[in-house]
């Protein structure tokens, strides 16, 4: 395994979609569950990071080893949820993925851990600019020293970092071709999207 811990932030209201993202099911598995088992060859330390949700009904789909834990910090946006992460690491790396990714290939997380070695972050910038700062690795100690309460984003805090390295997506195409990984479920629309793509695969 990697020296890297892993965080699944799963902390979000799910607005848009109207209800918890972290328990629409797949085929009957759950997409918490369903990014877990997927990264779970990656890391013996993986957290699931979970705002200020009751951890009841995570513990009840999960292995026992998965860590559940609360934000440290309340804040607006995954901001408390990084440094959460961070300080609860066991590993000085750690790679983010937001819980409604659940195309995510766990290659793609191993090769941006190789590329931060010696940075404070590798981040995947997509065409448009955007940083993809949930499906990204840190360093736990340069995200350690952040304040949560002085950052309002965490694309502001990515810029504040030391030395991060800004990856640009298509390098990322030798390991996942239409760059799936990055498929979020935001809306009904984007769950329904998700259920076709999976009956081509």
């Amino acid at each position: 395994m990697l020296e890297l811990s892993i965080a699944i932030l799963a902390g979000g209201k799910g607005s848009r979609i109207g209800t918890e993202k972290a328990f629409l099911r797949v085929n009957g598995v759950p997409l918490i569950k369903l990014i877990y088992d997927r990264l779970s060859p990656l890391s013996d330390d993986i957290m699931v990071i979970i705002g200020n949700k009751s951890a009841e009904e995570f513990k009840n789909l999960l292995p026992v080893s998965a860590k559940i834990l609360n934000d440290f910090y309340y804040t607006m946006s995954p901001v408390g949820g990084f440094i959460t992460a961070a300080l609860s690491a066991t590993k000085p790396y750690f790679a983010a993925v937001a819980v409604d990714m659940p195309l995510i290939n766990p290659k793609i997380i191993e090769k941006l851990y190789f590329m931060a070695q010696g940075h404070s972050a590798a981040i995947p910038v997509l065409k448009d600019g955007t940083l993809e700062v949930l499906c990204a690795v840190y360093s736990s100690e340069a995200i350690k020293k952040q304040k949560a309460d002085s950052v309002r984003s965490l694309k502001e805090l990515a810029k504040r970092l030391p030395d991060p390295l800004f990856i640009d997506v298509d390098s990322l195409r030798d390991i996942d071709s239409e760059l799936e990984s990055f498929f979020n479920v935001n809306t009904k629309e984007d769950f329904s999207a998700l259920l076709e793509k999976l009956k081509s695969l």
